[in-house]
């Protein structure tokens, strides 16, 4: 299987149960993550060697998950795997170490996980979590478990937008917002992203440092638009589990890693019950620097809120931290005349 992720935690940190940390060597027959495919079909049991061929089958609405598997040679665990995750086993008939975890890393809200395991072709047990650092566990005896019935082998394709809607897989440059939008009032500068950009004024609350461990961002401006809804500028470092989609320092290999982000920031931002579409996807060059914009469209219909429209853009940016940083805006559609805000402080990226 693939290493731990670049901050090394471990499940047994956050799960709220005991579980063996020994990680070993297990006998893999597949492993496969997004960007590999696969139709989500399992292969029959193999009966001409004793052996019981196990799925494990991990998939959710955020870009990656913390995810333990129980292996004929032990436990492994691993942090921000991307998901769709898929690996195989072989284990002796009635072995009791089949057993599969997924959390949700985020604990900002949002966000759902499903665990499957598949015997003989067929799904033996499936379980599902919602909620930030949810878990989903699935628990069974290699070829004692019946197959589950109505339950089918999730899809391992690369997970779809909110509500079904498509990503682009074109560049599409980021429209100009007619209208004058806000006035600039000064930069801000965010030490740890290594990032300034324009601090904008207006309806506009002055921007501020944030806890990055609560809020995920660094800086933050904002203001309310509806009783639960807000116009939000903010900047930050790229989280650590969502790494495994940082395909190198070049502008094609931030592209997965915009999409994951903008993925991370919309599960935290919006409900279940929301459906996005992207509008644009370029790269650009910030500072002489390579970076990705990506800008979505977020519909949604929530009782005592006047807007049924975001647009969200985020850019991410090789800005010379240990990781990569972005700069994160959303602004609801009642406030369509501030649209612009969103080219202006695109244009003003500066990093280093």
């Amino acid at each position: 299987m693939t290493g731990l992720s670049a901050g090394g935690r471990r499940l047994r940190d956050r799960f709220p149960m005991p579980l063996a940390v020994v990680t070993l060597l297990g006998q893999v027959v597949a492993v496969g993550v997004w960007g590999f495919g696969g139709d989500g079909s399992a292969a029959a049991t193999l009966r001409d060697d004793g052996k019981v061929e196990i799925t494990y089958i991990v998939t959710g609405d955020r870009p990656a998950a913390n995810i333990t598997v129980g292996t004929p040679n032990g436990t492994e665990d691993h942090d921000a795997l991307p998901l769709p995750f898929k690996a195989t086993y072989k284990f002796d008939e009635g072995d009791y170490d089949v057993s599969l975890l997924a959390q949700n890393p985020s604990t900002r809200g949002g966000g759902s996980v499903t665990c499957t395991i598949v015997a003989d072709g067929k799904v033996v047990k499936q379980s599902s979590a919602s909620g930030g650092g949810a878990v989903a566990s699935c628990e069974g005896v290699a070829g004692k478990d019946k197959p589950l019935p109505g339950a089918t082998i999730p899809s391992l394709t690369a997970p779809p937008l909110p509500g079904g809607g498509e990503r682009l897989t074109e560049v599409v440059q980021v429209e100009r917002y007619p209208g004058r939008g806000s006035p600039v009032v000064r930069r801000v500068t965010d030490g740890e992203a290594r990032l300034s950009y324009a601090e904008l004024g207006g309806q506009w609350a002055p921007s501020r440092r944030t806890d990055s461990l609560d809020e995920g961002f660094e800086r933050k401006q904002s203001f309310d638009t509806d009783p639960s809804r807000k116009a939000v500028i903010a900047s930050g470092l790229v989280d650590v589990y969502l790494m495994p989609f940082y395909k190198g320092p070049d502008s094609g290999g931030l592209h997965a890693l915009a999409s994951a982000q903008m993925d991370d920031a919309v599960g935290s931002a919006f409900s279940d019950a929301s459906s996005g579409r992207d509008v644009a996807s370029q790269p650009v060059t910030v500072s002489g620097r390579a970076a990705w914009v990506l800008v979505r469209e977020i519909r949604y219909d929530k009782p005592g809120v006047r807007s049924r429209t975001d647009l969200c853009a985020v850019v991410v940016v090789n800005a010379g931290g240990r990781y990569p940083s972005f700069l994160w805006v959303a602004i609801p559609g009642t406030h369509k005349r501030l649209w612009p805000d969103v080219n202006t402080l695109i244009a003003s990226l500066r990093a280093g």
